[in-house]
């Protein structure tokens, strides 16, 4: 996710209409506060509604955790990690040792 700020929006407002044909998210600042969030019109956000585009977007950005992003798509996390899953979004970025050395803590 691309973060732009007021001033460099002045200078530069064709920045959004750029990220917006990339299909990149842009967090609009003023003074390093968060203002809105820029999402770019496509069909999948036609087909799924804005929240759960904006949930998928944000996770695979890694701006929300998966929990926060199933909230934020007013799914289950079941559902979303299948709705991940459908769209080819990698869910567990573990190498096989991390995720071997996760698994063998819970058993502790």
């Amino acid at each position: 996710m691309k973060t732009v700020g007021v001033r460099a929006l002045r200078e530069n407002p064709g920045v959004l209409n750029k990220s917006a044909q990339s299909g990149e998210v842009v967090l609009l600042t003023n003074r390093s506060e968060p203002m809105s969030l820029s999402v770019p019109f496509d069909d999948y956000l036609l087909e799924e509604g804005v929240h759960v585009d904006i949930a998928v977007k944000l996770f695979e950005d890694g701006v929300l955790t998966l929990s926060k992003a199933s909230r934020v798509a007013k799914m289950s996390m079941a559902a979303f990690m299948e709705k991940l899953a459908a769209l080819d979004v990698v869910v567990v970025d573990q190498s096989k040792e991390e995720l071997l050395e996760d698994l063998e803590g819970l058993g502790e």
